[in-house]
C-alpha cells in the first residue's frame, strides 16, 4: 500500500502538493519587533526563511526549490522512508540579512519550528558593486541568524550563495570564497551553486527565468541538491562530521571466485554531483562503477598505469600522471547537470571535461575487474558540482560538508566490520557489501611441442 502511494505521489505531484503550504505573498520587512519565544518547538517543522528564490520566484504557480523539497518530504513518508514533517516558508523577495535580522523576532519564533533553513544570498546584499564590506556585512549577519537560532533552541542550516546573470568575475570570486567559509562553519550547508553555475557564476543557459532568478528547471536543480534525509538525520541527533584519521578497507576475491564490492545508492533522482575516493594500487583495473540509468561508466587504471575515466554516455578522460605506484591518490569526478559538463580530476590536478548528463543510480567499489591488492579510503558523494577551489581544499584534507549525502573513511584497521562502511555524513543512506562473479582468468597458452627433425 505505501509503495502504491508513493508512486501516485511521485508520478502526480499534484497529490502531495495539496499538502505542502505555499509562501506567504510578499510583505515589508517589520519596522517593530516583537519577541516570541515562549512557544514549544514542533520537532517535525521546517521554516525557510530568506529571500525571493526560496520564496518561489520564476517558478510556475511560486513551486520553487523549497516547495519541492516539502512534497519530496511527503513523498518520502508516504513511503515509509522519512518521519511526517511539515513545513512553513516566510521568505519575502528582496529581503537580506539586514532586513531578515530586522523581522526575525516577530516572524520565527511563533512559527514554532524546531528546524530553520536560512536561504539569503551575497546578491541582495549588494555585493554586485559593494564588494568587500557586504561581503563583510553578509559573513557577520549570518553568523548572528546563525547564534540566534540555536539560542532558542532551533538547529539551523544555511544554502550557500548561488548565480546572478549581472555577475562580474570579481563578484563571482567572492561568491566562491563565501561558500568555501560556510563549508568551515559548524552548521549544515547546501551547495546551490554547485547546482545551476556556469562555470562564470551566471545561470546554465536555459535554467533562468531572468537575471536574478531561476526558472522551473532551475529551481528543480537547486532541489537536488538538499540531501533528502537531511532533517531526519538531523533529528535523530546525528552530528556535523569532522575529518576522521582512517586506514583503508580491501576488496579481495573470496573463496569460490565471488569478488566483494561495497555499493552507494543515492537517495532519489541524482542531478549534479560530485565523488571522491582515494586509493592505492599497483596494478590495472576498474576502481569504481558508475551506474547510469541505462548504461554504465566506469573509473580504471589503464594498462598503462593511468587513471581513465569513461563515460556512460560519451568520450574517456585520462590523465597523464600513473597511478600504479602503491601511493595514496584521489579521484574526484563532479557532474554539473544543468551545464551538461563532468570534470574529473587527479588529486590537486585538473585531467579534462566532457560534455554530458547523466542520472547517477548507484556507484559500486571493487568487484571482479578492481586492481589486484587496492586499497579505498575516504569515499565521500555530495549532491551538487565542485568548483577548482573547492577540489583543492578537499584533496588539502579539508572535509566539505556542503551537500553532502555519504562521508564514509571506511576505516579496516579492525577488520570488516559494520564500522568500517560507518557513513558519517548528516544523512540515513547507507553503504551495502556485494559479492559479483570475478573476471575469469586467462587460461596459459599451451606451448607447442617442438618438431623432431624427420629420421633420415
Amino acid at each position: 500500500m505505501l509503495k502504491t502511494l508513493f508512486l501516485l505521489l511521485l508520478f502526480c505531484p499534484g497529490l502531495a502538493r495539496a499538502q505542502v503550504s505555499q509562501p506567504p505573498p510578499p510583505r515589508a520587512p517589520a519596522t517593530a519587533q516583537a519577541t516570541r519565544t515562549d512557544l514549544p518547538l514542533n520537532d517535525l517543522k521546517i521554516v525557510y526563511f530568506g529571500s525571493s528564490v526560496p520564496y518561489g520566484q520564476g517558478a510556475t504557480d511560486k513551486y520553487g526549490y523549497t516547495s519541492r523539497y516539502s512534497t519530496w518530504l511527503a513523498q518520502r513518508h508516504a513511503a515509509g522512508q522519512g518521519a511526517p514533517w511539515t513545513t512553513a516558508n516566510i521568505s519575502v523577495p528582496g529581503d537580506n540579512t539586514v532586513k531578515v535580522l530586522a523581522r526575525w523576532n516577530r516572524d520565527l519564533p511563533p512559527q514554532g519550528g524546531r528546524y530553520v533553513l536560512y536561504a539569503l544570498a551575497l546578491g541582495n546584499e549588494g555585493i554586485h558593486g559593494g564588494g568587500q564590506p557586504k561581503f563583510d556585512q553578509f559573513r557577520t549577519n549570518l553568523q548572528v541568524l546563525i547564534q540566534q537560532a540555536k539560542a532558542q533552541g532551533i538547529v539551523p542550516v544555511v544554502t550557500n550563495s548561488y548565480t546572478r546573470n549581472d555577475y562580474t568575475p570579481e563578484d563571482y570570486a567572492f561568491i566562491r570564497q563565501m561558500n568555501l567559509l560556510l563549508q568551515a562553519w559548524a552548521v549544515p550547508t547546501v551547495n546551490l551553486l554547485g547546482a545551476v553555475d556556469d562555470g562564470a557564476g551566471h545561470w546554465a543557459t536555459g535554467y533562468w527565468d531572468d537575471a536574478l532568478h531561476p526558472n522551473d528547471l532551475g529551481h528543480a536543480e537547486l532541489f537536488h541538491a538538499l540531501v533528502p534525509s537531511l532533517f531526519d538525520a538531523l533529528r535523530a541527533g546525528k552530528p556535523l562530521p569532522h575529518r576522521q584519521a582512517t586506514s583503508y578497507v580491501q576488496l579481495p576475491a573470496p573463496a569460490g571466485g565471488r569478488a566483494a564490492t561495497i555499493s552507494f545508492v543515492p537517495e532519489a533522482l541524482v542531478h549534479p554531483f560530485t565523488q571522491v575516493i582515494s586509493f592505492r594500487a599497483a596494478a590495472a583495473g576498474r576502481l569504481l562503477l558508475l551506474q547510469d540509468s541505462t548504461t554504465t561508466g566506469s573509473l580504471r587504471i589503464d594498462p598503462a598505469g593511468t587513471l581513465t575515466y569513461s563515460s556512460a554516455k560519451t568520450g574517456h578522460l585520462t590523465s597523464q600522471a600513473r597511478v600504479n605506484d602503491h601511493r595514496w591518490h584521489t579521484a574526484t569526478l563532479t557532474h554539473y547537470f544543468a551545464r551538461g559538463e563532468t570534470i574529473l580530476y587527479l588529486d590537486s590536478a585538473w585531467v579534462g571535461s566532457v560534455r554530458e548528463q547523466l542520472r547517477t543510480r548507484q556507484l559500486t567499489l571493487g568487484g571482479g575487474q578492481a586492481p589486484r591488492g587496492a586499497h579505498y579510503r575516504n569515499w565521500l558523494f555530495y549532491r551538487s558540482g565542485m568548483n577548482t577551489e573547492e577540489v583543492h581544499a578537499l584533496v588539502a584534507d579539508s572535509l566539505l560538508k556542503s551537500s553532502l549525502e555519504l562521508y564514509a573513511p571506511l576505516d579496516g584497521r579492525h577488520g570488516p566490520t559494520p564500522d568500517s562502511l560507518a557513513n558519517l555524513a548528516q544523512s540515513t543512506s547507507v553503504l551495502l557489501r556485494g559479492l559479483e562473479p570475478a573476471m575469469p582468468r586467462r587460461a596459459p597458452t599451451p606451448r607447442r611441442a617442438a618438431k623432431r627433425p624427420a629420421p633420415r
